[in-house]
């Protein structure tokens, strides 16, 4: 098992570490729909080539492959746990080149991070030496980590930066550094070096923490319902909810089409919120359906699901009840 042979102070790590479990699971839904987009290997490859190897080309889609994400691990009270990562891929270049990538994907700070990825680096070590007989395919594993605040990420970035206590150590004691991208802080060269679905999602974030009133960006979309879907959850922009393009538009799908379909839902979703609202006001003074209808120059038919929840329902915001109707 993992931790049978770590010492207790690892171990003691560990058992600090993973007492977080429950705020990461807070987290899970974001970081599951971000993998969708960035597990494709077109979309990985690029992600890497770009941030590490300064735009190099020097991962090919087909050299990476699958690796497993969980692992488990027994912490001090003897309870197994499990742990699982964003993304993971091994990339293998002919017999001298070879290392495990992994990618974490970060809406907030999190001071404690260098916690977690270091279980997780550990995890694909000792899954290694497990696995690897003639202990020939040994490799590195390097850990990306991906933020995409609006801000900087202005808490630590190395574990001896984390700790409370102090003990004068520091010469001896072993640090863990992380690799932070600022995906919001990106340059203009780097969005350049792009060549899939990412440098399109990363203009955007720079852009939008520039201030940008119009961000528009012509790169045609390859996975566009992955697209759909990160930019419903980690631009935290409900205009982006259930935009299906690939059956509303043709050609090729682009950014300034989501946006202007996004634009074109929310002023949709703005005029259903105030007819909502009208229909509670009505309904609170025991209007019937047929007068309300009459009032509001509607179709009994529009009216009618919004009368039946808002019945159902009276102690909902006109949000809670459009939230029901969609």
């Amino acid at each position: 098992e993992m931790t049978s042979s770590l010492v207790g102070s690892e171990m003691c790590i560990r058992d600090s570490l993973f007492s977080l479990q429950a705020k990461e699971a807070g987290m899970r839904q974001k970081d599951k729909v971000e993998k969708l987009l960035e597990d494709y290997p077109d979309v990985f490859a690029d992600i890497i080539n770009v941030l590490i190897y300064d735009g190099k080309q020097v991962i090919s889609p087909k050299q990476l492959s699958e690796t497993k994400v969980r692992s488990q691990y027994k912490a001090a009270d003897s309870t197994l746990h499990e742990q699982e990562r964003d993304i993971l891929k091994v990339w293998k270049k002919g017999k001298d080149h070879k290392v495990i990538f992994g990618i974490e994907n970060q809406t907030s700070t999190d001071k404690q991070m260098s916690f977690r990825v270091m279980g997780y680096d550990g995890a694909s070590y000792r899954s290694q030496l497990n696995d690897d007989e003639d202990k020939k395919e040994l490799c590195e594993v390097v850990t990306l980590i991906l933020y995409f605040g609006n801000g900087r990420w202005n808490t630590s970035k190395e574990l001896r930066d984390t700790f409370a206590k102090k003990g004068n150590v520091e010469k001896y004691a072993n640090n863990y550094k992380l690799n932070v991208f600022e995906i919001a802080y990106l340059t203009e060269e780097q969005i350049e070096m792009f060549q899939s679905d990412f440098g399109i999602i990363a203009d955007y974030f720079v852009k939008r923490r520039k201030g940008y009133k119009n961000i528009e960006n012509h790169k045609p979309i390859k996975h566009v319902d992955e697209m759909l879907k990160f930019m419903e959850i980690f631009a935290e922009d409900e205009r982006f909810l259930k935009l299906n393009l690939e059956k509303k538009k043709k050609g090729a799908i682009t950014m300034c089409t989501i946006l202007d379909a996004a634009e074109e839902r929310g002023v949709n979703r703005g005029e259903t919120l105030k007819l909502i609202m009208l229909v509670q006001k009505k309904v609170r003074k025991g209007e019937s359906i047929t007068k309300i209808a009459d009032d509001l120059v509607e179709d009994e038919i529009v009216i009618s699901p919004i009368y039946k929840m808002v019945k159902e329902y009276p102690e909902d915001t006109e949000r809670d009840i459009y939230q029901r109707l969609n």
